[in-house]
């Protein structure tokens, strides 16, 4: 089936650097040139677009002939039906290129043109997708966010009566992700090939880096850039979502290079000086008997740094009690901005103390989203050298610090979360207090500074 070379970049009006990996899509699976393919690009550079393009340029190439594409994304809202949108928008800027009397149609979440279809699914275990055949592709966006087992249980076999081509979309994550199983498997048989891939063969696997992408769009690599100095170049998201690297499944929230930054030379407070503003995090502690602390960090807010000066520990208080001693605390050092715990028993907490704060005060209730949110934050804060702790002067509150610090664990799971927690026999009371403190000082208002005329 002859296929014009730049046909699919057309539909979509894809960059130069999309359209070697569209065409080839399109030929490998019109001509059944391998069973699976695999697709990364770096965040916002396109992928989706080229999908679309793949998709609807399908569609347009087999509209006499028939058939149907499943494309499914981990949710059916707004992930699947953003990729039905923009197929819709790639289907009807290739309209001149569709055989005569053939209409573009929707249904639902079906797209045809002529007599071939592509219906769009979610990949949730929780979605009901049973029925469905995939005759000319079977179409996975974001598969990195899929579970694998799921995948080949009910959404393979909807490609076997055909032997219809896998194709996969997305971004590394862990290692052992549904779409990082398969691109591995295809670089070892890309590799293994003679020849220039796209002018020999059609390769496998397709990768762009996001040094490519801003050889084309200035822009692109500026922004880059400066998502590398705000995170990190070993940052897990930066690593991931632009660099296409893999990161260990499990280990040590900080690396040790991140673990030594965060180690500063100022020295530790007892109170406020003048001039300089001050917020805090503050992290709950059960009452009784328990093993738990409620830890309290203050830091100076210097700029875009923020430079912890002094901790307060209590273990087994009385609320009553613990209230009294934050309200004298917070009186001495006016912070612009407190993030607290708001998590369970936290809550009647935090509204004891809202008549002292005001609006300086943010409850903050843990849930994984936003605590996964605090831990990239403190990584990020750490490894660009925009948090320190104060100097250790051998103190139960700066050894508890730092042993919490070394030891937290953390797991990146589906969905490009963080999830961290102390080990067993251990606790990140001290860690939760400052990641609070780092949200506060991202969130306090600029120091006023008054001006004579």
């Amino acid at each position: 089936m002859p296929i014009p070379p730049l046909a699919p970049a057309r539909i979509a009006m894809l960059r130069d650097y999309q359209v070697p990996v569209a065409v080839a899509l399109v030929r490998g699976v019109l001509h059944r040139r391998a069973p699976s393919f695999t697709v990364m690009f770096p965040r916002q550079a396109g992928k989706n677009e080229v999908s679309a393009a793949v998709v609807a340029g399908l569609l347009c190439f087999r509209a006499q002939a028939g058939g149907s594409i499943i494309v499914c994304a981990p949710t059916l809202t707004p992930q699947a039906a953003i990729s039905f949108d923009r197929t819709l928008r790639a289907a009807r800027q290739a309209a001149r290129m569709l055989p005569r009397g053939a209409r573009i149609l929707t249904e639902g979440n079906r797209l045809t043109i002529g007599r071939a279809t592509a219906t769009f699914l979610s990949a949730s275990p929780e979605a009901h997708v049973a029925g469905h055949t995939a005759s000319i592709a079977l179409i996975a966006d974001e598969a990195q966010d899929i579970d694998a087992d799921w995948f080949d249980r009910q959404f393979r076999p909807m490609a076997a009566s055909a032997a219809a081509p896998t194709i996969m979309f997305g971004t590394p994550w862990d290692g052992q992700t549904l779409l990082e199983r398969e691109a591995d498997a295809n670089r070892a048989l890309d590799a293994a090939r003679a020849g220039v891939p796209y002018l020999d063969f059609t390769p496998r696997h397709h990768e762009v880096t996001w040094q490519d992408v801003a050889d084309e769009v200035p822009v692109y690599g500026e922004y880059v850039r400066s998502e590398r100095d705000r995170l990190g170049a070993q940052h897990p998201l930066f690593r991931t979502q632009y660099g296409l690297q893999s990161i260990e499944g499990g280990g040590c929230m900080l690396s040790d290079a991140e673990f030594a930054a965060l180690r500063g030379t100022h020295r530790r407070l007892r109170l406020p000086q003048p001039g300089e503003r001050y917020v805090a995090g503050l992290d709950f502690a059960g009452e009784g008997a328990n093993a738990d602390a409620t830890v309290l960090t203050i830091a100076r807010a210097a700029g875009s740094r923020c430079e912890v000066v002094d901790h307060v520990a209590w273990r087994s208080q009385p609320f009553a009690r613990l209230v009294d001693d934050l309200r004298v605390l917070f009186a001495r050092w006016r912070p612009a901005r407190v993030a607290a715990d708001a998590t369970g028993m936290g809550g009647p907490l935090c509204a004891q103390l809202a008549p002292v704060l005001g609006d300086a005060l943010e409850p903050f209730t843990f849930t994984a989203a936003r605590k996964s949110e605090l831990g990239y934050a403190l990584i990020a804060a750490a490894g660009t050298g925009r948090l320190a702790l104060y100097a250790d002067d051998g103190s139960p509150e700066a050894r508890s610090c730092l042993a919490e610090l070394r030891a937290c664990r953390a797991r990146h799971v589906a969905g490009g979360q963080l999830r961290w927690e102390a080990p067993a026999g251990m606790h990140d009371d001290y860690v939760a207090s400052l990641a609070l403190c780092l949200r506060a000082a991202s969130a306090a208002p600029e120091l006023r500074v008054a001006r004579g005329r």
